[in-house]
């Protein structure tokens, strides 16, 4: 009988990680038998955990603190993104021809990158993607009915460093330790390649695979009929008759069925403990706590389950956070601008330009490099968020060495009234 280790399987209980659920953020405090809930505006499509969580929605793009989930920052965005990511310094946005970088440090918009039109996704989670030496690239992958293209591109200019086209990958991971990615694909294949998509090895399957994890020296895998686990050669070590859900995820061995929940001895590989309920329980997570799992049922309504004697317990106590801190600008002799367009054509600049001053607003045009609209300076990006939401302006907030302009004016944006001044914008 093969023996998984212990202390493995404590470091998947110790994970934790904000729960999301349409718009809005959940973190559960253990210990006071407590739930925080932070709403944001719009639904949340992708989101990446490192220092801080970085959210987007199709209207902002968020930096949260994930323990007390207070908005440490926000941005509007100019148009609907697919996917973020992060590495190291910046936060990366994907739609379908276009990556846009930004600083993570305050959300400031660094440079855009043209792709090739696809639906492409971040390969490697976005969580793991910062531990690459290879911080300059982006992993992406697409999809056709048969086929996968995976590509490695460069982030500072946008060139494409290799291309692999391979039959269609149907469950993927990237593991972190060993720096390599496996894919399963719809020939019954787990194929193991290295970060530059050199391929290392190739296991032959003899049964499906829903979705999959590296455990050891080789892999936890699931579909309908249960739990496998096989070698580093693809050979079948032990099975579980256990029929885990479909479409969620298993929690490595706290297993969520359609009647029950069960927990898998790490030692044995069988199950230990099992939990049934008259409540529709739809997922798991698990929590920094290591004897005690989260459960939301049909309803939303949270569990605490008590993985020791494996009971479950509401969560009755609800805490609405509405901080938001939005740090203000030190002295410095850098200002927010917010760049609305950008032209290679100076009489294009010019009719974006005059189209925007009809309404009031004092754009101008900085001809550093293309000639580029822009509105402001402001000291404090609150003020910037402020005008530009009113004013329904569509573009990046830049963080720059103050441009001079020459000249004064007072202008109205909704009732308030500001006035722009020495190269600032302040409300008066």
């Amino acid at each position: 009988m093969r023996m998984i280790s212990s202390a493995l399987s404590l470091m998947f209980i110790l994970i934790c990680r904000p729960i999301i659920i349409d718009s809005i953020i959940y973190t559960v405090d253990v210990h006071k038998m407590e739930l925080k809930e932070q709403i944001l505006t719009g639904s949340v499509i992708d989101y990446s955990m490192d220092d801080y969580l970085y959210v987007l929605t199709n209207r902002y793009l968020y930096k949260i603190d994930h323990k007390h989930l207070a908005i440490n920052d926000r941005i509007p965005l100019p148009q609907r993104f697919n996917y973020l990511t992060t590495n190291n310094e910046n936060i990366i946005l994907i739609t379908t021809d276009e990556i846009v970088i930004i600083d993570k440090t305050n959300l400031a918009f660094k440079r855009g990158i043209g792709i090739e039109r696809g639906d492409y996704r971040p390969i490697i989670p976005s969580q793991q993607l910062n531990i690459l030496e290879e911080n300059h690239v982006i992993h992406l992958i697409t999809d056709t009915e048969t086929k996968t293209i995976i590509k490695i591109l460069d982030l500072n200019n946008g060139s494409l460093l290799k291309k692999v086209c391979v039959n269609r990958i149907l469950s993927y991971e990237y593991d972190p330790k060993n720096k390599t990615l496996t894919t399963f694909d719809i020939d019954n294949r787990l194929i193991i390649y290295d970060i530059y998509l050199n391929k290392k090895r190739v296991l032959n399957l003899e049964f499906d695979v829903k979705w999959f994890s590296k455990y050891e020296n080789g892999f936890i895998i699931y579909n309908k009929y249960g739990v496998f686990f096989v070698n580093s050669s693809g050979e079948l070590i032990d099975f579980q008759a256990i029929a885990i859900k479909q479409n969620r995820t298993s929690n490595n061995f706290i297993l969520l069925t359609e009647k029950s929940i069960v927990y898998l001895d790490s030692l044995t590989f069988r199950p230990k403990r099992v939990l049934r309920s008259n409540k529709k329980i739809v997922k798991l997570f698990l929590t920094d706590h290591p004897n005690y799992a989260i459960a939301i049922d049909t309803n939303y309504n949270f569990y605490f389950i008590d993985i020791n004697d494996m009971t479950m317990n509401p969560i009755v106590e609800r805490e609405a956070v509405i901080e938001e801190v939005i740090p203000r600008v030190a002295s410095t002799d850098s200002l927010w601008y917010f760049q609305v367009g950008a032209f290679v054509s100076y009489d294009n600049a010019v009719t974006m330009y005059n189209s925007i001053r009809q309404n009031s607003i004092p754009v101008f045009i900085d001809s550093t490099n293309l000639y580029r609209i822009k509105f402001g300076g402001f000291q404090d990006k609150i003020t910037a968020i402020e005008i530009v939401e009113k004013t329904d302006l569509n573009g990046w907030f830049i963080f720059q060495r103050k441009i001079e302009q020459n000249g004064s004016m007072e202008f109205h944006v909704g009732l308030d009234k500001y006035i722009f001044e020495d190269g600032i914008i302040k409300r008066k």
